[in-house]
């Protein structure tokens, strides 16, 4: 009976749909629209990469499993997923496909772009929409163009897939993986991106540019490569047939190409040696259970002779240089990485990583974590953006976060918390507010100054307290206690508990009155309705209330630095006669103004004194605090991002 039953779905569902193929209906025309509960015989023709009943919206274009074919020859929106099963075909000709959505194919499916076809992509940001080929499926264009609205797109072939461009503009960069016996073929396309080789596929690009592939170096692989230049490769092939390679499985050849920038994603159990190449990337893909230490390795650097420094391969870099760095822990891993520079670091799986002062610099990608994963990324700066997915958890602390990187161009949601994850920052500094979707959730938690007051008054305490619960979730910000205590006992006092949320502005006033000079520590709590809180801690030094002549006090006090963020050197300019001083977030004195800095506009001219900072070259990039501290006492700091 169940068997019955899913056969005349298929026909009630199918037959109209081939009556919309044979008679040319025009697109616009209304199209048969599913629910995933009408969908679930399709479980039957195809693999569960992801959960094909994950992806369903009410609003996909089914095509298949019968021999149909689906004609687009005038611009059409689709604001769902494409899927396309069984004999399926969606031909689009001469005309601009604009998706909100993903393309999977399964089966025998194929998606045919010709005559100047236009596939648009409509993201907002990286990744959102991606298209997926598995089974005997494939994708064929042909004089046409594929764009990502800006932002990266994402693809993916398993199994006995086919992929083939010829003469099409991809816009936006494109990252695609090629698993199993799938094929990719290219040709006269001058912007491909970037591709992961692996398994057993046979990859091919004729007369292409900006090429970057990664080639798999899998368990048992043995390899020794000298990489052509990568300005212009006449012929290369990497193949179990080339001498010095042994056990990778795939066919990887280029022919008359261009900017081919030369990628490895090396995995355990690999013997791989690269003499005389400048690489540039390099992923390391870190399963198991294993704990790992990382420690010192940087992007831009060359290697006389180094070892990478994983015990689990072997890995030799000799007369090579390395543009960027790639980090992957995966499965049960736990890596520890301290004092290094990458392009980019994704923990997956149930992996636990704990990143200390590092970069993740913006030459490639995103840090990011997914899956059941737990990052962790103290005293360190982040130049690209962060993002968290699944059940996954981002911890960060002391660390800046401003997006440069030419992936995802602000303000369009460079900082995403996705799906029911979990992003909590404490005293750190976001260029542009992360955001969360779906059920996820955002703690935001930070005492930015003062650095020092004086007793016996009443001091603003600056700082945020706010919460983002993405659009499905019921999380609401509960409250946040402020409290203070001597540095050297846990004995703390409440300053103030309030239900509103605050963002870099005055937490609550703080009564010193009585108390006596010191270290002191500040401690901000904030919490959600469910009970889970996130704290931030900051020390703070009281000092005696000076004396000072009231006639040398300005009316106002305000800093003012430009440009902020900077890279070489700032103006700062503060009120005349106050002292400046700039610390790093652990409270390192980094620079003290002296009388004989120097001045722009002198003191006696004008309301202000203005200097430039130049940092030394050994001061690593960061968040510092710049203070101005008047005559009587009184004082006000200001964030300023240094990016080297």
């Amino acid at each position: 009976m169940r068997g019955v039953m899913i056969l005349v779905l298929v026909l009630f569902f199918v037959i109209p749909v081939i009556s919309i193929c044979v008679a040319q209906i025009q697109p616009s025309d209304e199209i048969l629209r599913y629910s995933s509960e009408r969908f679930a015989w399709l479980s039957e023709f195809g693999r569960d990469r992801p959960d094909i009943l994950e992806l369903m919206t009410i609003a996909d274009l089914i095509i298949g499993p019968a021999a149909d074919t689906f004609v687009i020859d005038t611009n059409f929106v689709q604001d769902g997923n494409i899927i396309i099963c069984g004999e399926g075909v969606l031909i689009v000709d001469n005309a601009t496909l604009t998706l909100s959505g993903h393309i999977w194919a399964q089966d025998n499916g194929w998606v045919i772009l010709r005559n100047s076809a236009h596939l648009r992509f409509n993201q907002v940001f990286v990744a959102q929409y991606q298209d997926w080929f598995m089974d005997s499926a494939g994708f064929e264009a042909t004089d046409a163009t594929v764009d990502g609205n800006g932002f990266t797109q994402f693809g993916r072939l398993y199994d006995n897939s086919t992929f083939i461009a010829r003469r099409v503009t991809f816009l936006d960069w494109s990252f695609r993986k090629v698993y199993n016996k799938s094929t990719l073929i290219l040709e006269d396309v001058d912007y491909v991106g970037d591709l992961l080789v692996d398994d057993s596929c046979r990859v091919s690009f004729t007369r292409c540019e900006v090429i970057l592939p990664w080639l798999q170096m899998p368990d048992n692989s043995v390899a020794n490569i000298q990489f052509p230049d990568i300005d212009t490769v006449l012929h290369f092939e990497l193949s179990d047939d080339v001498a010095g390679v042994d056990g990778i499985g795939y066919t990887f050849t280029v022919d008359t190409c261009y900017q081919v920038w030369w990628g490895i994603e090396s995995f355990p159990g690999c013997s791989l040696a690269i003499t005389n190449s400048l690489v540039m990337g390099s992923a390391l893909r870190i399963p198991g259970s294993d704990t790992i230490n990382f420690y010192g390795v940087t992007d831009s650097n060359f290697y006389a002779d180094l070892t990478v420094p994983l015990p689990d391969r072997y890995f030799r870099l000799i007369n090579s240089a390395v543009y960027s760095w790639q980090h992957y822990p995966l499965e049960r891993t736990v890596f520890y990485i301290d004092s290094c520079t990458f392009g980019e670091m994704v923990g997956k799986n149930n992996s636990i990583t704990y990143a200390t002062r590092c970069t993740c610099d913006g030459i490639w990608n995103n840090m990011g974590a997914r899956d059941s994963a737990f990052l962790s990324f103290t005293d360190g700066m982040v130049k690209s953006y962060v993002s968290v997915l699944n059940n996954a958890t981002m911890f960060l602390k002391n660390t800046i976060v401003d997006c440069i990187s030419p992936w995802a161009p602000p303000p369009l949601g460079a900082n995403l918390a996705h799906n029911n994850s979990r992003l909590l920052a404490v005293n750190c500094y976001f260029e542009h507010q992360p955001q969360a979707l779906d059920t996820a959730l955002i703690m935001v938690v930070a005492i930015d100054n003062p650095e020092s007051a004086s007793v016996d008054d009443n001091i603003p305490i600056i700082g945020s307290a706010w919460l983002d619960a993405g659009p499905y979730s019921t999380l609401t910000f509960e409250n946040y206690c402020l409290y203070w205590s001597p540095a050297d006992t846990p004995d703390w006092t409440l300053i103030a508990d309030s239900a509103s949320e605050i963002d870099s502005d005055t937490l609550a006033l703080w009564n010193t009155a009585g108390l006596e000079e010191g270290n002191y520590t500040l401690r901000l709590t904030i919490r959600d309705s469910e009970g889970d809180s996130l704290t931030a801690f900051k020390d703070i030094l009281l000092t005696a209330v000076g004396i000072t002549e009231k006639n040398n006090i300005p009316r106002c006090i305000n800093i003012a630095v430009h440009p902020n963020p900077f890279n070489s050197s700032c103006v700062i300019t503060a009120p005349a006669g106050a002292e400046i001083e700039i610390y790093d977030l652990r409270g390192t004195l980094r620079l003290r103004s002296v009388p004989d800095a120097p001045v722009i506009e002198p003191a006696e001219m004008t309301a202000t004194r203005t200097f430039i900072w130049q940092p030394d070259e050994t001061i690593p990039s960061g968040i510092y605090l710049v203070r101005a501290t008047m005559e009587d006492g009184k004082c006000i700091t200001k964030h300023i991002a240094y990016l080297k």
